[in-house]
């Protein structure tokens, strides 16, 4: 059967298969072992540019040249670099060409080879340097992250807000290799170096360790990819042993032996089922099973990870590499007994006026719709025209055995009502009759804007999701209601947290608003809920310091002051912000802190403060000579003298205007004896000349000064 000769089986009951999108309109000329190479997912444009690490013939001299083509390999445009070695090439979720350079700047262009803009990495990576980089997209942005050679990681989550973050130091070494993991709310990064597997994140003070499983000792991590959907990892060793498993390395699914101690060029994942390596001229498919098959290239390729498979990019052809959909194999499949296998046997047999198309019928009789389902899906998955008609003729065959009209979301309905009634009222009551799949469908088929349409009847079936009770745990609820809902344009899952909370499921509702991307409406909810802590963290990830300030207020109001202090001891971003607010409005609370963190320094300063704050030079004297012996706690005895030196000079100006009734408290050394020149108290200045070792020099300056006034 034609339509399933490219089918190969992996495994028992599982099949991949390797189709042709294109042969490429650049012609064979182009060997892609000698470009750097980076294509958009999702079928987008494809940039090349000599790599200059690779010794090419070329007739080109002088700066590198960009060639931007379309999947097809059909020339876009072309443009000439003309700023730093460039080091890394990759595309935005909006098809802009994302270009780093060494030096850690970044620019965009769009596919027409038009600038767009650049932004800088920082002033330390600058300095330092980039070795490598990689750029990355989640479901809604695209950042870049760098390795500096002091290897250290900076990060960018949206290449179009940049707001660089480091990284905690790497110990000295070689990096293996490392790969970015996204998460739902924060970025964390994977590094190999030698036998060690580092986990960084920007919120830890130091890497963190993991110890993977292996049969036997895996030796050094050299190469490793991560799924589109950031949930699984895959880790090879020098020593041959791909190690395939989720990402926070905590389960391995299998461990399987490539034999070959042959570094591949590339390692990708093929969807979530399936990890790929790719050499020279051959292709390894490794399942999640560990099964395994091997497919032979025609000339050096390239991979481009997708969600659901890998594209195969060749010097001749363009090739998609995915798993078979399983209504594919259960309608298509040699032997299968499915509904829609049936159904395609009974409009063949029709077509050929044999009486096993009744016989066929008879099978599916109650399964029928089910069939019809199954042929319209398998068809949506088929690339080739001949076996789409087939389907569809199947399809629309088993259709016409079906009833014409369900009676239960019948609205008996004129013209005129529907139009006085309007389309958005008729599917609120739909949705109120809780036909969510039929008011989708009727949405998208009038092309309905999504505030109107998808987005609000979404809203409505989450709401009344968390209503109904369930044997599901909640975080299943709200990964289902999460699979549905995604990140729609005007869904809102604060909204939908509440309804939960409302309904007396807090638990659900906290599961709910860890999904919500407003950093504010997400934070406000988690304290609402009680969960203190996860708000805080939320906060301070969003880097927005007006909302940590709030729930360091909330967090006030609710604790106690011990209790809050020791709370913030946790998060050292937060303490450091809160302390800054001390400063200029809570000095007791600012003492309270330096006390607890045993901040003798930071206890001196705040004394000598006091003391310039109070009018009376009898707490002068007493809060600097507290901060005398708080430097000497804190070992700082340059700090220590000086206070102690203004203690005894507060003393004489004390004296001074006892005795002299002047000013003279508030002034500095040189003052005050400038102040004794001017009085023509002469013993007495020489009396503080000699106490606190003025030089001679100084003393005639002010003497001369003293003279010009008169």
């Amino acid at each position: 059967m034609a339509f399933i000769s490219d089918w190969t089986q992996i495994g028992s009951d599982v099949f991949y298969r390797k189709h042709e999108l294109y042969t490429m309109e650049w012609g064979g000329g182009i060997n892609l072992g000698d470009f750097m190479v980076a294509a958009a997912s999702y079928g987008g444009p494809i940039a090349l540019t000599r790599d200059e690490t690779k010794f090419t013939k070329t007739q080109q001299s002088g700066k590198p040249i960009i060639f931007v083509f379309s999947s097809s390999g059909r020339k876009i445009s072309s443009f000439k670099w003309m700023s730093g070695y460039l080091l890394c090439l990759g595309w935005s979720r909006s098809e802009d060409l994302v270009c780093v350079q060494e030096d850690g700047a970044v620019s965009l262009y769009d596919m027409f080879g038009t600038y767009q803009h650049t932004f800088n990495m920082g002033q330390e990576v600058k300095d330092t340097q980039v070795q490598s980089a990689q750029v990355f997209t989640s479901h809604r942005e695209t950042g870049v992250a760098v390795l500096s050679k002091s290897n250290r990681v900076f990060m960018v989550s949206n290449i179009y807000e940049p707001r660089t973050r480091k990284y905690p130091d790497i110990p000295s070494g070689v990096v293996e290799c490392w790969c970015v993991i996204r998460e739902e709310r924060h970025t964390n990064v994977l590094v190999s170096q030698g036998n060690n597997l580092l986990l960084l994140n920007h919120l830890d003070q130091r890497p963190q360790a993991l110890y993977p499983e292996w049969n036997e000792p895996g030796g050094c991590i050299v190469e490793m990819a991560v799924s589109n959907n950031s949930r699984h990892v895959a880790l090879l060793s020098d020593t041959g042993k791909l190690w395939i498993g989720s990402s926070d390395i905590r389960i391995k699914y299998c461990e399987y032996d490539v034999k070959s101690q042959v570094k591949p060029k590339q390692i990708a994942w093929c969807g979530t089922g399936a990890v790929v390596l790719l050499w020279d001229m051959t292709l390894e498919v490794v399942s999640v099973n560990g099964d395994a098959t091997s497919y032979y290239l025609d000339s050096t390729s390239h991979l481009v990870q997708e969600p659901d498979g890998v594209r195969v990019l060749g010097s001749t052809a363009h090739d998609l590499l995915q798993k078979v959909p399983l209504v594919v194999t259960e309608t298509l499949g040699i032997g299968s007994m499915a509904p829609g296998a049936l159904l395609l046997e009974a409009a063949k047999g029709f077509q050929e006026r044999s009486t096993r198309a009744n016989d066929c019928l008879a099978m599916i009789k109650d399964t029928l719709e089910e069939a019809v389902n199954h042929c319209l899906q398998a068809a949506q998955h088929e690339y080739r025209p001949q076996t789409q008609k087939m389907l569809l003729r199947a399809a629309l065959f088993g259709k016409s055995f079906l009833p014409e009209i369900n009676p239960d979301p019948c609205l008996p309905l004129t013209w005129n009502q529907l139009e006085h009634l309007t389309l958005p009222v008729l599917l609120d009551r739909l949705v109120f009759r809780r036909f969510f799949p039929l008011a989708l469908q009727i949405a998208s088929f009038l092309k309905m804007p999504e505030s109107d349409g998808a987005s609000r009847i979404l809203a409505h079936w989450a709401c009344y999701k968390v209503l109904q009770p369930s044997q599901k745990s909640d975080e299943q609820i709200a990964k289902e209601i999460n699979s549905k809902l995604g990140y729609t344009p005007g869904i809102s899952y604060t909204d939908i947290a509440n309804r939960a909370d409302q309904a007396g499921r807090k638990q659900l509702a906290i599961k709910l608003i860890e999904y919500e991307c407003r950093a504010k409406e997400q934070v406000l909810v988690l304290m609402r809920l009680g969960e203190d802590q996860t708000a805080l963290r939320r906060a301070l990830q969003s880097g927005d310091t007006d909302l940590i300030y709030t729930v360091l207020h909330h967090l006030r109001q609710k604790l106690s002051s011990g209790d809050f202090l020791m709370f913030i001891r946790n998060f050292p971003v937060a303490q450091s912000l809160h302390i800054r607010s001390c400063r200029e409005l809570d000095m007791e609370q600012l003492r309270d802190i330096l006390v607890q963190e045993d901040d003798f320094h930071g206890q001196a300063l705040l004394r000598i403060k006091e003391a310039y704050m109070s009018n009376r030079t009898d707490t002068r004297q007493a809060s600097l000579q507290g901060a005398a012996e708080l430097f000497r706690k804190a070992k700082n005895e340059s700090a220590c003298q000086m206070t102690e030196e203004q203690v005894k000079l507060v003393k004489w100006q004390v004296r001074l205007e006892d005795g002299q009734h002047k000013p003279y408290v508030n002034k500095s050394l040189y003052d005050t004896l400038h102040q004794l020149l001017i009085d023509g108290q002469i013993k007495e200045a020489e009396k503080l000349k000699t106490e606190f070792k003025i030089p001679e020099r100084s003393k005639n300056s002010l003497l001369l000064l003293r003279h010009q006034t008169f």
